[in-house]
């Protein structure tokens, strides 16, 4: 009974935060622009239809290397209990990025380094790095940046998720990868 009320507290601090918190990156006026875009709305599901874009979700491991993620954090994490991401182009080349994190203890703290990048030349570079840390259970990391059509871009998320102590309990990096047509 305990963990569930824990989860529901959880879960329920995220939707708080997801609702009445948008967090913007401050890069510079030449390079980002601050018009206060409304975070989306948290969704835990990997993406169903991609026949409208091409947005994939993946695991990225140690080694380089790349998979669809599938959502079961049951299967894959010890106490990161879902992570929502998304990666969308408005006017002008806008790139708007969110990412998402709950985790099943209220006393955890986590850390999302959310880096936008572009694929060019066979290769990723990082455009633009942010970083949030939180001191409860969930937490979101949100900004946007311009970017050029006709290339493929992506947010590398890395969550890691510590204890009171400070300790790193679980660290994971998740990628959210979109063409901009």
């Amino acid at each position: 009974m305990k963990n569930k009320l824990k989860r529901i507290l959880c879960l329920t601090l995220l939707f708080t935060l997801t609702f009445n918190i948008a967090v913007f990156a401050d890069d510079g006026p030449e390079d980002f622009e601050d018009d206060n875009t409304p975070a989306p709305e948290i969704d835990f599901s990997a993406p169903t239809d991609t026949t409208f874009d091409d947005t994939v979700w993946t695991i990225e491991y140690e080694d380089g290397t790349e998979e669809e993620y599938v959502p079961n954090p049951k299967a894959r994490w010890a106490t990161i209990e879902g992570v929502a991401m998304s990666l969308d182009f408005k006017t002008l080349g806008k790139a708007v990025f969110s990412t998402s994190v709950a985790t099943n203890n209220t006393s955890y703290d986590i850390k999302i380094v959310t880096k936008l990048q572009s694929y060019r030349n066979n290769t990723w570079t990082t455009l633009y790095t942010k970083t949030k840390t939180t001191t409860i259970s969930s937490g979101m990391n949100s900004g946007s940046y311009y970017v050029t059509k006709g290339y493929k871009y992506r947010t590398r998320n890395t969550i890691t998720v510590y204890n009171a102590s400070g300790k790193v309990i679980e660290t994971d990096t998740l990628n959210c990868t979109r063409t901009y047509k």
